[in-house]
């Protein structure tokens, strides 16, 4: 027996400061490393002690050895998994049969990768060496097979387990060699006629990397099972998940390219989903332009690696690609390039995919144009949809010396050019008597909804100045067009699905949400202000002598002071309001709101569909009560749904 490094089940040893017990053996996830579950105690304090941890065993000079010379050049890069020990041992031995006694019978133990041999008319698939499959699932061989394939593998186990392999190899041998001699010294096999060159295949080998037998260890934590990628793959998640995950993937994929390396593969199982992503294995990873003697194949890898091409940018950006279709479609991307594969018909999606995963590595964007895509796109499915459902109406009334409608309204919709949805509204109450009101209300609608909207407006500061500046345009219309007469004007700005209000005068704006009222501004009058003074009680203002009489309209001064206007900042700081689903926004003039009340309103708009049926009933009511003065009413209803 050897009197090296025995690794089996329970077996236990030390690397560095940690002494290490063997739990279950993962697999050979990636070529020629071997992937064990361990339980580390450390022997100097430690937050670590007690964890479960990963145990990688491989060459000295494989895919262990480049993932050390790839993190010394990150340094210490968050979306990297922290290595807690590496060590070189001169003689490992993995016990086979001690490692697969946990393996269901169903599952075969793995299989060693393989490489390019001498031609041999037999198998097609030969020169290539296989990954393991989702999730890292082990590729696996039954116990016998790596028996007798242990003389060529760069791990060992005992020596007597390796002689006895080898005399069967020796015999199994000659019984093919006489058996191939027979069959050519027959003469009645007639020799087989071909216009064709006989195809050449290659015979399997073991990948030995290392002849020296030197192995290096390399031991990380453990990601926890139930926060893997493999895990958050198994379940269905929105295009907008979907898209949040792979994005900061792509970002380390394109960190490492600026390093001049391309990861080409992953395993789903050693990768964890937290703030931020950890990537705990990085044995896929090669230094650009590098080339293998043999082909890799793997879920994620691109067709171009089966022919050991040197390694690209557009490879890795293949495999961003894969985990992404993975993720839409609930299955792997199929490797069989002959097969029509479907892609799922998601704009900017389909197109991602369809490009990433060509078999063509010139067609596929740069690691750097996928993420900018991969950003954009998720910002197209982050966005709301808001639809509007309008509704109006307006009345001279029944008053005998109000035979003109001083009252106007309008409503403006647009697509801004981020894609956003904007509706502008307004109502406005003229004062003056006869033309002058009416007059004034209308140049104020017309100011409001015919102003430019500018190239800038994305933040909630822009959009309030904004508003301000139509009130002071509107106001600046009606001082020199109208003497002697003003008006209210109320406005609502909705974008996307961000409210802003804008007032002046005692119409009002309300907001009607899940059958709840909520007037959003305050009457500028001298009733409201004694009112809010105290002076006099709420019955009391119902049917004061000065209800016409305003503290605050336009036109009546040449410029309005600032914060003449009023906006959200008596509800949120922020001077906006996110609004729901099914949310209703009134907007009345006082002939509205003085004869039916807001609980009547909310009722009304709430119960009686649709929308224009409920704003007709609110005008006959307020006919019913009297109408005694002008009576406006605009009604939007908000329909909000997810892009996803």
């Amino acid at each position: 027996m050897t009197n090296g490094l025995v690794i089996e089940q329970d077996a236990e040893f030390s690397i560095d400061n940690y002494n290490v017990k063997v739990r279950s053996y993962l697999g050979q996830l990636t070529v020629g490393i071997h992937y064990f579950e361990v339980n580390i105690e450390s022997t100097d304090p430690s937050p670590t002690t007690g964890n479960l941890a990963l145990l990688r065993v491989g060459s000295s000079d494989g895919g262990l050895s480049r993932e050390l010379q790839l993190r010394e050049k990150l340094g210490n890069y968050a979306m990297i998994a922290e290595l807690l020990a590496s060590t070189i041992k001169d003689s490992v031995v993995i016990n086979p049969r001690a490692c697969f006694q946990s393996f269901p019978q169903d599952l075969d133990p793995p299989q060693p990768p393989l490489i390019r041999g001498e031609p041999y008319s037999k198998s097609p698939e030969r020169g290539i060496a296989r990954s393991g499959d989702l999730g890292g699932s082990p590729s696996l061989q039954k116990p016998e097979e790596i028996e007798s394939s242990e003389q060529q593998s760069p791990v060992t186990t005992d020596q007597e387990e390796s002689e006895a392999t080898t005399q069967e190899e020796t015999t199994d041998q000659e019984v093919n060699s006489d058996t191939r001699e027979d069959l050519s010294e027959s003469p009645n096999d007639p020799e087989p006629e071909s216009e064709y060159l006989e195809i050449e295949y290659y015979p399997e080998k073991e990948i030995s990397s290392d002849s020296s037998g030197q192995m290096l260890m390399l031991l990380t934590l453990l990601p926890d099972s139930q926060s893997t990628l493999e895990s958050w793959l198994q379940e269905e998640h929105s295009y907008q998940e979907s898209l949040s995950l792979i994005i900061p993937i792509c970002q380390c994929f394109y960190y490492l390219y600026q390093h001049q390396w391309c990861l080409v593969d992953v395993i789903p199982k050693l990768i964890e989903i937290g703030k931020p992503i950890k990537f705990f294995d990085l044995t896929s990873a090669y230094p650009i332009e590098q080339k293998l003697d043999y082909g890799l194949l793997g879920n994620y890898c691109a067709v171009e690696l089966s022919s050991g091409n040197p390694f690209q940018e557009s490879m890795s950006t293949y495999t961003v690609a894969a985990l992404l279709y993975q993720a839409i479609h609930q299955q792997l991307f199929p490797q069989d390039q002959t097969l029509d594969i479907q892609i799922k018909p998601i704009p900017q999606i389909y197109q991602l995919l369809k490009i990433c995963l060509s078999s063509v590595p010139e067609e596929r964007f740069s690691l750097s144009q996928l993420l900018s895509l991969l950003i954009e796109t998720r910002k197209s499915f982050q966005k709301t949809q808001v639809q509007w459902q309008v509704a109006s109406k307006s009345t001279v009334g029944l008053s005998t010396s109000r035979l003109h409608n001083e009252d106007s309204y309008g409503v403006r919709q647009q697509q801004l050019s981020n894609g956003d949805t904007m509706i502008l509204a307004a109502v406005a109450d003229g004062m003056g008597g006869m033309s002058q009101g009416d007059l004034a209300s209308q140049l104020a609608i017309k100011t409001v909804l015919e102003q430019p909207i500018p190239s800038e407006l994305k933040t909630v500061n822009q959009q309030t100045d904004w508003l301000v500046s139509l009130f002071q345009n509107a106001n600046q219309s009606v001082t020199n067009a109208v003497r002697n007469g003003g008006t209210t004007l109320s406005v609502i700005l909705g974008i996307s699905n961000n409210l802003l209000v804008a007032h002046v005068g005692d119409s009002r704006i309300y907001l009607i949400r899940k059958e709840q009222i909520c007037q959003l501004t305050e009457d500028h009058s001298l009733v409201a202000m004694l009112l809010a003074s105290g002076e006099i009680t709420y019955q009391e203002s119902l049917d004061h002598p000065d209800s016409n009489i305003l503290t605050k309209a336009l036109g009546s001064q040449p410029r309005l002071s600032d914060g003449y206007v009023q906006d959200l900042s008596r509800f949120s700081q922020d001077l906006s309001l996110a609004l729901e689903d099914r949310d209703i926004l009134v907007l009345c003039s006082d002939g509205v709101w003085n004869l039916v009340s807001d609980t009547e309103l909310a009722e009304t708009l709430k119960k009686t569909q649709p929308l224009q049926a409920a704003v007709d009933e609110i005008i006959q009511k307020v006919i019913d009560n009297g109408a005694y003065d002008n009576a406006t009413i605009l009604a939007l209803e908000c329909c909000i749904k997810n892009a996803n």
